[in-house]
């Protein structure tokens, strides 16, 4: 952890005094980036399960 000058030295910082932001903050500020990686995230499950299907029909005996 970063010692940061303006804090008090006697207790323990929050987590918004250390990082600066809330974790909603962050969502707020970061959903397109974040839809954009579950979409991603889903596009490569459905192919890979896509994928698997196909190959499982070619070489089953």
């Amino acid at each position: 952890m970063a010692v940061q000058e303006h804090l008090p030295k006697d207790k323990q910082a929050t987590p918004e005094q250390e990082w600066g932001f809330t974790f909603w903050e962050f969502i707020e500020g970061n959903w397109p980036y974040l839809l954009g990686i579950l979409i991603i995230l889903g596009i490569f499950l459905y192919a890979r399960h896509s994928w698997r299907k196909r190959n499982e029909k070619r070489y089953k005996n």
